[in-house]
Protein backbone atom coordinates (compact mmCIF):
# COMPACT_ATOMS: atom_id res chain seq x y z
CA UNK A 1 0.00 0.00 0.00
CA UNK A 2 2.81 2.45 0.87
CA UNK A 3 4.44 1.80 -2.50
CA UNK A 4 1.17 2.51 -4.35
CA UNK A 5 0.69 5.77 -2.44
CA UNK A 6 4.25 6.83 -3.25
CA UNK A 7 3.71 6.21 -6.96
CA UNK A 8 0.45 8.19 -6.96
CA UNK A 9 2.06 11.11 -5.13
CA UNK A 10 5.01 11.17 -7.48
CA UNK A 11 2.71 11.17 -10.51
CA UNK A 12 0.73 14.06 -9.00
CA UNK A 13 3.69 16.38 -8.47
CA UNK A 14 5.93 15.67 -11.46
CA UNK A 15 4.85 16.70 -14.98
CA UNK A 16 4.57 13.75 -17.34
CA UNK A 17 7.30 15.07 -19.67
CA UNK A 18 9.76 14.52 -16.83
CA UNK A 19 8.83 11.02 -15.79
CA UNK A 20 10.08 8.35 -18.16
CA UNK A 21 8.89 4.83 -17.39
CA UNK A 22 7.38 5.75 -14.04
CA UNK A 23 8.94 4.58 -10.75
CA UNK A 24 8.76 0.86 -11.54
CA UNK A 25 10.37 1.26 -14.97
CA UNK A 26 13.35 3.14 -13.60
CA UNK A 27 13.81 0.57 -10.84
CA UNK A 28 13.72 -2.22 -13.43
CA UNK A 29 16.51 -0.50 -15.37
CA UNK A 30 18.59 -0.33 -12.19
CA UNK A 31 17.91 -4.01 -11.45
CA UNK A 32 18.95 -5.10 -14.96
CA UNK A 33 22.20 -3.13 -14.64
CA UNK A 34 23.04 -4.37 -11.15
CA UNK A 35 23.42 -8.00 -12.20
CA UNK A 36 25.91 -7.04 -14.95
CA UNK A 37 28.42 -4.98 -13.00
CA UNK A 38 32.03 -6.07 -12.72
CA UNK A 39 33.35 -6.94 -9.24
CA UNK A 40 35.33 -3.68 -9.13
CA UNK A 41 32.29 -1.63 -10.11
CA UNK A 42 30.22 -3.35 -7.43
CA UNK A 43 32.81 -2.63 -4.74
CA UNK A 44 33.14 0.99 -5.80
CA UNK A 45 29.36 1.43 -5.78
CA UNK A 46 29.33 0.11 -2.22
CA UNK A 47 31.80 2.85 -1.25
CA UNK A 48 29.37 5.44 -2.63
CA UNK A 49 26.02 3.88 -1.76
CA UNK A 50 26.67 1.61 1.20
CA UNK A 51 23.99 -1.08 1.24
CA UNK A 52 21.71 0.89 -1.10
CA UNK A 53 21.27 -0.52 -4.62
CA UNK A 54 20.77 1.13 -8.01
CA UNK A 55 17.01 0.57 -8.07
CA UNK A 56 16.56 2.50 -4.83
CA UNK A 57 18.19 5.64 -6.27
CA UNK A 58 16.70 5.33 -9.76
CA UNK A 59 13.88 7.83 -9.11
CA UNK A 60 15.87 10.39 -7.10
CA UNK A 61 16.12 12.72 -10.11
CA UNK A 62 12.32 12.99 -10.26
CA UNK A 63 11.89 13.23 -6.51
CA UNK A 64 14.19 16.28 -6.22
CA UNK A 65 12.64 18.14 -9.15
CA UNK A 66 10.98 20.82 -6.97
CA UNK A 67 14.36 21.62 -5.42
CA UNK A 68 16.30 21.47 -8.69
CA UNK A 69 14.48 23.63 -11.25
CA UNK A 70 17.66 23.95 -13.31
CA UNK A 71 17.29 20.25 -14.20
CA UNK A 72 13.86 20.61 -15.86
CA UNK A 73 15.19 20.06 -19.39
CA UNK A 74 17.83 17.48 -18.52
CA UNK A 75 15.36 14.58 -18.60
CA UNK A 76 14.64 14.67 -22.33
CA UNK A 77 15.91 15.95 -25.68
CA UNK A 78 13.55 17.73 -28.06
CA UNK A 79 14.78 16.50 -31.44
CA UNK A 80 12.53 17.86 -34.22
CA UNK A 81 10.34 15.12 -35.66
CA UNK A 82 11.64 15.39 -39.21
CA UNK A 83 15.29 15.86 -38.26
CA UNK A 84 17.77 13.21 -39.36
CA UNK A 85 19.05 12.89 -35.81
CA UNK A 86 20.40 14.64 -32.73
CA UNK A 87 22.24 17.95 -32.99
CA UNK A 88 23.83 19.29 -29.80
CA UNK A 89 23.79 22.89 -31.04
CA UNK A 90 20.13 22.75 -32.02
CA UNK A 91 18.68 20.40 -29.42
CA UNK A 92 20.59 21.15 -26.21
CA UNK A 93 20.11 24.92 -26.09
CA UNK A 94 16.47 25.98 -26.19
CA UNK A 95 15.96 29.24 -24.29
CA UNK A 96 12.53 29.46 -22.67
CA UNK A 97 11.47 32.49 -20.58
CA UNK A 98 9.39 30.17 -18.37
CA UNK A 99 12.58 28.43 -17.27
CA UNK A 100 15.25 30.97 -16.47
CA UNK A 101 18.12 28.48 -16.45
CA UNK A 102 17.52 27.67 -20.13
CA UNK A 103 18.70 31.15 -21.12
CA UNK A 104 22.30 30.23 -20.33
CA UNK A 105 22.42 26.43 -20.19
CA UNK A 106 23.94 25.12 -23.42
CA UNK A 107 23.80 21.55 -22.11
CA UNK A 108 20.09 21.55 -21.37
CA UNK A 109 19.21 18.05 -22.54
CA UNK A 110 19.54 14.45 -21.45
CA UNK A 111 22.25 13.59 -24.00
CA UNK A 112 24.78 16.14 -22.78
CA UNK A 113 23.92 15.54 -19.13
CA UNK A 114 24.55 11.79 -19.34
CA UNK A 115 27.94 12.49 -20.86
CA UNK A 116 28.81 15.19 -18.34
CA UNK A 117 27.79 13.23 -15.25
CA UNK A 118 29.51 10.09 -16.57
CA UNK A 119 32.73 12.09 -16.69
CA UNK A 120 32.27 13.09 -13.05
CA UNK A 121 31.94 9.40 -12.07
CA UNK A 122 35.35 8.67 -13.53
CA UNK A 123 37.05 11.89 -12.43
CA UNK A 124 39.72 11.24 -9.76
CA UNK A 125 39.33 14.85 -8.54
CA UNK A 126 35.61 14.47 -7.80
CA UNK A 127 34.48 14.27 -4.18
CA UNK A 128 32.23 11.53 -2.83
CA UNK A 129 29.28 13.94 -2.86
CA UNK A 130 29.92 14.91 -6.47
CA UNK A 131 30.27 11.30 -7.58
CA UNK A 132 27.17 10.19 -5.66
CA UNK A 133 24.99 12.88 -7.19
CA UNK A 134 26.40 12.20 -10.65
CA UNK A 135 25.58 8.52 -10.15
CA UNK A 136 21.97 9.33 -9.29
CA UNK A 137 21.58 11.48 -12.39
CA UNK A 138 23.20 8.90 -14.68
CA UNK A 139 21.08 6.00 -13.41
CA UNK A 140 17.90 7.97 -14.01
CA UNK A 141 18.81 9.73 -17.25
CA UNK A 142 19.87 6.60 -19.11
CA UNK A 143 16.42 5.26 -18.34
CA UNK A 144 14.85 8.52 -19.52
CA UNK A 145 16.68 8.48 -22.83
CA UNK A 146 15.46 5.00 -23.71
CA UNK A 147 11.80 6.02 -23.48
CA UNK A 148 11.25 6.94 -27.16
CA UNK A 149 8.98 9.93 -26.49
CA UNK A 150 11.76 11.60 -24.47
CA UNK A 151 13.64 12.12 -27.74
CA UNK A 152 11.18 14.05 -29.90
CA UNK A 153 9.66 17.53 -29.77
CA UNK A 154 6.42 16.67 -31.58
CA UNK A 155 3.40 17.54 -29.41
CA UNK A 156 5.79 18.00 -26.47
CA UNK A 157 6.90 14.40 -26.67
CA UNK A 158 3.31 13.21 -27.06
CA UNK A 159 2.02 15.09 -24.00
CA UNK A 160 -0.37 17.07 -26.18
CA UNK A 161 -1.77 13.98 -27.93
CA UNK A 162 -4.86 13.24 -25.83
CA UNK A 163 -6.12 9.67 -25.89
CA UNK A 164 -8.66 7.25 -24.47
CA UNK A 165 -6.61 4.87 -22.37
CA UNK A 166 -8.07 1.46 -21.58
CA UNK A 167 -11.57 2.98 -21.71
CA UNK A 168 -10.91 6.21 -19.81
CA UNK A 169 -10.09 9.77 -20.83
CA UNK A 170 -8.87 10.65 -17.33
CA UNK A 171 -5.57 9.39 -15.90
CA UNK A 172 -5.43 10.49 -12.28
CA UNK A 173 -5.92 14.25 -12.14
CA UNK A 174 -4.95 14.77 -15.81
CA UNK A 175 -6.37 13.93 -19.20
CA UNK A 176 -4.79 10.77 -20.57
CA UNK A 177 -2.07 11.45 -23.13
CA UNK A 178 0.24 9.37 -25.28
CA UNK A 179 3.40 10.31 -23.40
CA UNK A 180 2.08 9.15 -20.04
CA UNK A 181 0.81 5.91 -21.56
CA UNK A 182 4.33 5.12 -22.78
CA UNK A 183 5.94 6.32 -19.56
CA UNK A 184 3.99 4.14 -17.22
CA UNK A 185 0.54 2.83 -17.99
CA UNK A 186 1.34 0.38 -20.80
CA UNK A 187 4.10 -1.09 -18.64
CA UNK A 188 1.79 -1.32 -15.62
CA UNK A 189 -0.87 -2.99 -17.79
CA UNK A 190 1.31 -6.12 -17.84
CA UNK A 191 0.38 -6.74 -14.21
CA UNK A 192 3.90 -7.98 -13.43
CA UNK A 193 5.71 -7.09 -10.24
CA UNK A 194 9.16 -5.50 -10.47
CA UNK A 195 10.87 -8.83 -9.78
CA UNK A 196 8.73 -10.67 -12.35
CA UNK A 197 9.45 -8.01 -14.93
CA UNK A 198 13.21 -8.20 -14.35
CA UNK A 199 13.10 -11.98 -14.72
CA UNK A 200 11.26 -11.72 -18.02
CA UNK A 201 13.62 -9.07 -19.37
CA UNK A 202 16.66 -11.15 -18.45
CA UNK A 203 15.19 -13.99 -20.54
CA UNK A 204 14.54 -11.51 -23.38
CA UNK A 205 18.14 -10.30 -23.24
CA UNK A 206 19.41 -13.86 -23.50
CA UNK A 207 16.94 -14.87 -26.21
CA UNK A 208 17.61 -11.85 -28.45
CA UNK A 209 21.34 -11.55 -27.62
CA UNK A 210 20.86 -7.94 -26.59
CA UNK A 211 24.19 -7.88 -24.72
CA UNK A 212 25.76 -7.30 -28.14
CA UNK A 213 23.94 -3.94 -28.31
CA UNK A 214 25.09 -2.64 -24.94
CA UNK A 215 27.68 -0.37 -26.54
CA UNK A 216 27.36 2.72 -28.69
CA UNK A 217 27.39 6.39 -27.81
CA UNK A 218 24.77 8.42 -25.99
CA UNK A 219 24.02 10.11 -29.32
CA UNK A 220 23.42 6.68 -30.87
CA UNK A 221 20.90 5.89 -28.13
CA UNK A 222 19.15 9.23 -28.62
CA UNK A 223 18.84 8.62 -32.34
CA UNK A 224 17.41 5.15 -31.73
CA UNK A 225 14.74 6.58 -29.45
CA UNK A 226 14.03 9.40 -31.89
CA UNK A 227 13.48 7.04 -34.80
CA UNK A 228 11.09 4.94 -32.75
CA UNK A 229 9.30 8.04 -31.47
CA UNK A 230 8.65 9.24 -35.02
CA UNK A 231 6.71 6.08 -35.80
CA UNK A 232 4.81 6.33 -32.50
CA UNK A 233 3.64 9.93 -32.95
CA UNK A 234 2.95 9.51 -36.67
CA UNK A 235 0.32 6.89 -35.79
CA UNK A 236 -1.53 9.49 -33.69
CA UNK A 237 -3.55 6.81 -31.92
CA UNK A 238 -6.79 8.04 -30.42
CA UNK A 239 -7.08 4.94 -28.27
CA UNK A 240 -4.60 2.94 -26.21
CA UNK A 241 -6.34 -0.39 -25.69
CA UNK A 242 -5.38 -4.06 -25.48
CA UNK A 243 -4.63 -4.19 -29.20
CA UNK A 244 -2.29 -1.18 -28.91
CA UNK A 245 -0.71 -2.75 -25.82
CA UNK A 246 0.00 -6.00 -27.64
CA UNK A 247 1.44 -4.14 -30.63
CA UNK A 248 3.87 -2.05 -28.55
CA UNK A 249 4.80 -3.88 -25.34
CA UNK A 250 7.68 -5.70 -27.06
CA UNK A 251 9.30 -2.37 -27.96
CA UNK A 252 8.88 -1.10 -24.41
CA UNK A 253 10.47 -4.27 -23.05
CA UNK A 254 13.38 -3.99 -25.46
CA UNK A 255 14.03 -0.35 -24.53
CA UNK A 256 13.97 -1.15 -20.80
CA UNK A 257 16.37 -4.04 -21.33
CA UNK A 258 18.78 -1.96 -23.42
CA UNK A 259 18.68 0.86 -20.87
CA UNK A 260 19.75 -1.54 -18.13
CA UNK A 261 22.51 -3.07 -20.24
CA UNK A 262 23.86 0.31 -21.25
CA UNK A 263 23.71 1.68 -17.72
CA UNK A 264 25.86 -1.26 -16.63
CA UNK A 265 28.29 -0.55 -19.48
CA UNK A 266 28.63 3.12 -18.47
CA UNK A 267 29.20 2.27 -14.81
CA UNK A 268 31.74 -0.44 -15.67
CA UNK A 269 33.58 1.99 -17.94
CA UNK A 270 33.72 4.79 -15.36
CA UNK A 271 33.64 3.48 -11.80
CA UNK A 272 34.87 0.06 -12.91
CA UNK A 273 38.15 1.48 -14.17
CA UNK A 274 39.16 2.81 -10.76
CA UNK A 275 40.89 0.37 -8.36
CA UNK A 276 38.76 0.15 -5.22
CA UNK A 277 41.71 0.83 -2.92
CA UNK A 278 42.52 3.97 -4.90
CA UNK A 279 38.93 5.21 -4.81
CA UNK A 280 38.65 4.53 -1.08
CA UNK A 281 41.87 6.39 -0.34
CA UNK A 282 40.87 9.27 -2.59
CA UNK A 283 37.44 9.61 -0.97
CA UNK A 284 38.94 9.48 2.53
CA UNK A 285 41.53 12.15 1.70
CA UNK A 286 38.87 14.46 0.28
CA UNK A 287 36.64 13.85 3.28
CA UNK A 288 39.39 14.79 5.73
CA UNK A 289 40.25 17.87 3.64
CA UNK A 290 36.69 19.13 4.08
Amino acid sequence: MKKIVAIVLLASFVPAQLVAWGPKGHQIVGDIARSRLTPTTQKNLELLLGSTDLASIANWADEVRPQRPEAYGWHFVDIPKDAAGYSAERDCFRPDPKHENTLTDHHNCVVDRIEMFSQVLGDPRASREQRLEALKWVVHFIGDLHQPLHAIDEARGGNDLKIVEFGSTQCGKYECNLHWAWDSDILEHTGYSEAEYVGRLNKLIERQHLEAQAGGTVTDWANESHNEARAIVNQKPAVVDDAYYRANIDLINRRLALAGLRLAAVLNKTLGNIPTATLKQDLEMRSHAM
